[in-house]
């Protein structure tokens, strides 16, 4: 079992699937005079009312009332800490229709990122440096629904990379454990949607603006990370087809990331430099400070690696089946819904920035022993 640092390069958001209402499940606050949101403790506040003030406090949530006045009348003397969860440093305006995506958090309160989730963007990043050892891939993607309606799947392909059944799965001897980070290392940021018109000069999207709560830059954790002995006899006695399969060590795997990471970084790079329009200039700065980063990672030891939240189509799927005969005629209209209705736009249409114009989710692993 191998420690393994990991260092957020951005913002990164894994969500627990609850959206925060502004003013019943969240207030902004002023910490030192700085802007943060407070997400409310339903157990503090019920110990600053009492159960004699339990109604007005239910009556004040219907009517949407501001939460830090109601709060006033019974306890005139509480601060943020007195009724709050958690406290973080807001990015962006907040206003009265404002909703916050909440990040992930284990039972004491940490922010973590799951090893599901780092597993998970290692297997993308596998399925898509070995793809092309697949015959006929153009077929094998291509599902139908109960309805017979045209689905694009990549099962497949990866029970032939990767084996037929959860027991013969060769990522089952790989163990990824949760990265836990400190408290107050979450931020709350606003995205935006840079979409690429073909007749419109301006990038940006702010017609459906999200606030996220996420973990900040520059945060760090450690996970364990561990290639099971078993691994290796595993793949020579099933997948003597694929030949060495580059997961017998972490360092393999490390050395395959990076390139996976550098491919699609350097992809976007190349294609933004070729869109002359306002607001372009600091996507591709802002990429490539994360392809310096991929460049300066040691060989077999460090690696740059996208996970979570609006990590964009490409960096989700790994855009291996961009290489595909049939990606525009088949692949785009089943990745797209009403694809006839995006006919100005480029595929992958979005890329999601914060304000300050951080991506999300790219992290740094280190071997630390």
């Amino acid at each position: 079992m191998s420690n393994v640092k990991i260092e957020t390069l951005t913002p990164v958001h894994i969500g627990s699937g609850n959206l925060l209402y502004y003013n019943t499940d969240f207030v902004k606050v002023n910490i030192n005079k700085e802007p943060h949101i407070a997400v409310i403790s339903e157990e503090k506040i019920w110990q600053l009312l009492g159960e004699q003030h339990l109604d007005k406090w239910i009556a004040a949530i219907a009517r949407r009332e501001n939460l830090k006045e109601f709060l006033k009348r019974f306890a005139p003397e509480a601060k943020s800490k007195d009724y709050a969860r958690r406290r973080m440093p807001v990015h962006c305006e907040v206003n009265e229709n404002d909703t916050l995506k909440e990040c992930l958090h284990n039972g004491m309160g940490l922010p973590y990122i799951p090893g599901s989730s780092i597993k998970g963007a290692i297997r993308t990043a596998l399925l898509a440096s070995l793809a092309n050892t697949i015959s006929d891939k153009e077929t094998k993607i291509i599902e139908r629904d109960r309805r017979g309606n045209l689905q694009i799947e990549a099962t497949a392909i990866e029970k032939e990379l990767f084996g037929n059944d959860p027991n013969s799965d060769v990522f089952r001897f790989i163990q990824v454990g949760d990265a836990y980070f400190q408290k107050e290392t979450e931020i709350a940021t606003r995205l935006i949607n840079l979409n690429i018109r073909k007749n419109e000069d301006s990038l940006q999207d702010a017609s459906k603006p999200q606030i996220v709560e996420a973990i900040g830059t520059e945060a760090t954790s450690e996970f364990q990370l561990k290639i099971s002995g078993q691994h290796h006899d595993f793949v020579k006695r099933h997948y003597r087809q694929l030949g060495n399969l580059p997961t017998s060590s972490i360092s393999d795997l490390f050395l395959l990331i990076n390139d996976h990471t550098r491919q699609l970084t350097q992809d976007e790079i190349n294609y933004w430099s070729e869109i002359e329009k306002p607001g372009g200039d600091y996507y591709i700065e802002e990429m490539q400070k994360i392809l310096d980063e991929i460049n300066q990672c040691t060989a077999g030891t460090s690696c740059v690696i996208r996970i979570g939240h609006a990590s964009g189509w490409r960096f989700i799927t790994g855009a291996w089946p961009e290489a595909m005969r049939n990606f525009k005629e088949v692949i785009i209209p089943a990745a797209r819904p009403n694809n006839r209705n995006y006919t100005e736009y480029d595929f992958p249409k979005t890329r999601r920035l914060d304000e300050d114009s951080f991506f999300l989710g790219f992290v740094k692993l280190t071997l630390t022993e």
